[in-house]
């Protein structure tokens, strides 16, 4: 009974907007746009962050790394730590770059000779 009635409920059109979640007023149809996606600016503050986190747990766990070759193969080990950061440096990179151009931009007021 319940497969029938999830499925009456898709095949019927939504005619109306959804209510928000916090308030008991019903919700503009300008309130949310299914297009729509973080500014590059964003973007590039989320990778910076994400990248910077990376790369200080690779350094916090550098010392282990013997260890671990040492119980799971000196190459799959080194090989996975050269790829960890080899990916959080790319991607702290791509979203610092972003951000020093956005800054760049933005104080580029004129000819400064």
């Amino acid at each position: 009974m319940t497969i029938r009635n999830a499925e009456h409920a898709r095949s019927r059109p939504m005619t109306e907007p959804p209510a928000t979640v916090h308030s008991g007023q019903r919700a503009d149809v300008d309130d949310w746009d299914p297009d729509s996606e973080l500014s590059e600016t964003s973007k590039a503050v989320i990778a910076t962050d994400i990248g910077l986190a990376l790369l200080i747990a690779a350094f916090a766990v550098i010392g282990r790394l013997g260890g671990w070759a040492a119980d799971y193969g000196t190459i799959l080990v080194y090989l996975a730590f050269f790829l960890w950061m080899s990916i959080a440096g790319r991607v702290f990179w791509w979203g610092a770059d972003k951000l020093i151009a956005e800054a760049r931009k933005k104080s580029n007021t004129g000819d400064r000779r």
